[in-house]
């Protein structure tokens, strides 16, 4: 097809008035070009009206108009995911074609909530007696004892051990806190894992020895998730090699070509080690030392690289000869942090600003940034490595530098010494996509000159400065961010950092992030200070904006202009508020869970206090309260209505998750029936509540189905 461009509108004009343009200064090309530019627009609208004729290429918004033609019945819409009504209008009639089986259930799981999904019909495992003229050789009464590998799965989803009847309703199951009432012969169960599996690809290993390392390079141990292989069609049950399960040792042992290299690789010097080396081994601790280490092999005999996905360790017969690197996927509920998820829409960048590329025209770090002009720039690390380099950025007055990530990438910076901050008045400074390990960011004065704008995004700044093999925090307490300048804008937004301490000037916003006290113990973490000021311990920091953020850990703030859809999970073991707010006039607490005891602005539906308001009105109706009766109420509910975590360690892939046996009151408390805290962003009740609406169509009369979750 032609395109409409400015030229060829020029050059459809007769010859006298292009002559006479010429030497008028060509204001009739320049007028060719606007009009060019706007044919150019309705051209693209009319080849767009062709695309929206069909699902596959049509816009978002006509996706629902060709699913009415079809019935399709619309779905609660969950902004900013990867989860769309595409898929399933697309299969729509190859649903209902195969209405009410396990495959289209399973699909359905899948496209409706963005969730790998296996579906299991309950009355395949249920212990009956079968009739003697149709057997089921393989449906055993009780499981075999010899092989271990059948016994891994139990009570999960691709569990085949019979079970007796259980004739409690499966629906009264939440999630996987029990799982009571599964096995009857007309439930069925729809097993959905939630974590997604985060690749890294070519990233340095931790070296524990010459002949024992980690896969992280941070240190902790890691539990290795199966990389999903795609499914062919929708008329078949996916296995454990389709889900983004856990890969545990037996599996691996079991059957290594299965796993490798799709679920993990491993790199000696750039070249991939073979399949027959790779032998699953428990590499647990053993004293000082891990079990299983391979000997050392007999001459002319080649030993196996011996691997633990479940703790994240492998170990060499002999010293590798060269660099050691490895591919992985470990599980984790959201795309916050440092990572290799994509990260495209948030790298526009400056307009005309200088990049600077490491390792490709820098070697380091700080060669790069020295390498700007005062006009500022970009330093982009396009590396999986370790960079041990101080690390000190420095900003014209009015300029802005960027240090990122390229997407794609997850680089660890760790420096011997804080990473510091400082620029002109009114210099801006963004990190992005980096992972600090071993040292805080120090943001601080030039001179008596203070920066305007500190971002961080999509960053992690490991709480307490690094992990221990056990995966605790080996600084508890130590602060990951400090703020030592008057007046700065400090943004924070789908990262995770430990302790923050910042001047009372400071004014910070918090979005879609994790702000973790980092204890000794993660269990005591609540107990400890997340944010205060930098004068002492009892000094408060800055305004602080929290919005769909989980703080764990005291807080002390100058004023609160508005915390929502946010958890404050503080608790206040000796004197004092937990969290604690200088100005109590201006600012709100909307949606969100904070302690009972803090001293806040103006809360409006925040927990426990909207469930004990309902408590103390629903007494209210019978006659007047008594003071007595008022603090029974509130002792009764402050003691339930507590946020539950599947985890609070930083190493841990459910950092942060919210358990099933949450109240409900949380899980889906915030403005728009989400979820309070980071984890807002994933819309989980909404997925949740759209699979039960699609299962009222397509699950077949006489059936109940629950929904597990898996991760």
């Amino acid at each position: 097809m032609n395109r409409i461009t400015s030229e060829a509108l020029y050059e459809l004009l007769p010859a006298v008035h292009r002559l006479r343009d010429a030497d008028q200064g060509e204001p009739l090309r320049a007028l060719m070009a606007v009009l060019a530019r706007e044919g150019a627009v309705v051209e693209e609208n009319i080849e767009q009206l062709l695309d929206n004729l069909f699902i596959e290429t049509c816009a978002d918004w006509a996706s629902p108009y060709i699913g009415g033609t079809i019935g399709y019945r619309t779905l609660h819409q969950i902004e900013g995911t990867d989860v769309g009504n595409r898929a399933e209008v697309a299969n729509t009639i190859g649903y209902r074609r195969r209405k009410g089986t396990a495959a289209v259930l399973e699909q359905l799981a899948r496209d409706v909530t963005g969730w790998p999904a296996h579906v299991v019909e309950y009355f395949q495992v249920v212990a009956t007696c079968q009739h003697m003229n149709h057997i089921r050789p393989a449906h055993h009464l009780g499981p075999d004892l010899h092989d271990p590998l059948d016994l891994e799965p139990l009570n999960k989803a691709f569990d085949r051990v019979s079970q007796t009847v259980d004739v409690r309703s499966i629906q009264q199951s939440p999630g996987r806190e029990s799982i009571g009432g599964t096995h009857n012969l007309q439930n069925i169960g729809l097993h959905l894992w939630r974590l997604i599996p985060m690749q890294l690809t070519r990233a340095p290993v931790r070296e524990v020895d010459a002949t024992r390392f980690l896969f992280d390079a941070l240190g902790a141990p890691r539990q290795l998730v199966n990389r999903p292989a795609p499914e062919d069609t929708i008329a078949s049950i996916s296995a454990p090699r389709h889900v983004p399960g856990d890969l545990t040792r037996r599996a691996l042992d079991a059957d290594v070509a299965e796993w490798y290299p799709r679920a993990f690789e491993i790199f000696v010097d750039g070249v991939g080690v073979p399949l027959e080396e790779i032998e699953a081994c428990d590499l647990s601790d053993d004293g000082v030392g891990w079990n299983h280490v391979p000997p050392n092999p007999p001459e002319g005999e080649v030993a196996g690289v011996r691997v633990d996905p479940e703790l994240g360790r492998l170990a060499f017969p002999e010293a590798p000869a060269g660099e050691v690197l490895v591919s992985y996927h470990t599980g984790f509920p959201a795309r916050i942090g440092g990572g290799e998820y994509n990260r495209a829409e948030g790298l526009a960048g400056l307009p005309e600003a200088e990049v600077r590329e490491v390792p490709s025209q820098h070697a380091t770090i700080q060669a790069a940034i020295d390498a700007l002009t005062d006009a500022g720039g970009i330093v982009e690390i396009a590396s999986n490595d370790v960079f041990t380099g101080n690390v000190v950025i420095s900003v014209a007055d009015g300029r802005e530098i960027v240090l990122r990530a390229a997407d794609g990438f997850r680089p660890i910076l760790r420096p011997a010494n804080p990473m510091q901050i400082e620029g002109g008045e009114d210099g801006r400074v963004i990190l992005d996509g980096l992972v600090v390990e071993g040292q805080r960011v120090n943001i601080r004065e030039m001179g008596d000159v203070s920066l305007k704008e500190v971002t961080l995004r999509h960053c992690t700044l490991i709480p307490g400065r690094r992990l221990t093999e056990t995966g605790a925090p080996q600084n508890p307490n130590a602060s990951s961010l400090t703020v030592n300048t008057v007046g700065l804008e400090l943004f924070l937004t789908h990262s995770v950092t430990g302790p923050i301490l910042m001047d009372e000037t400071t004014n910070a916003e918090i979005r879609d992030s994790i702000v973790d006290a980092a204890a000794a113990d993660s269990g005591d973490s609540a107990e400890a200070r997340a944010i205060r000021g930098t004068g002492g311990v009892n000094q408060p920091a800055g305004a602080l904006t929290i919005i769909a953020s989980t703080v764990i850990g005291r807080i002390t703030a100058r004023a609160f202009p508005l915390v929502s859809n946010s958890i404050l999970f503080a608790r206040s073991p000796g004197p004092g508020a937990p969290i604690r707010a200088l100005q109590r006039q201006a600012g709100c607490m909307r949606f969100s869970w904070v302690p009972q005891d803090a001293i806040t602005p103006r809360r409006y539906r925040c927990q426990p206090q909207l469930s004990i308001d309902q408590a103390i009105a629903v007494a209210e109706e019978s006659g007047p309260v008594s003071q007595m009766v008022r603090q029974l109420i509130i002792r009764r509910i402050t003691r339930w209505l507590v946020p539950s975590f599947t985890a609070l360690s930083a190493s841990h892939p459910a950092y942060c998750q919210l358990r099933q046996a949450a109240p409900l009151e949380v899980r889906t408390g915030a403005s728009d029936e989400s979820e309070m805290g980071v984890y807002h962003l994933l819309f989980a009740p909404q997925r949740e509540t759209n699979l039960r609406i699609r299962l009222d169509e397509y699950l077949r009369f006489g059936l109940e189905a629950g929904i597990f979750y898996e991760t």
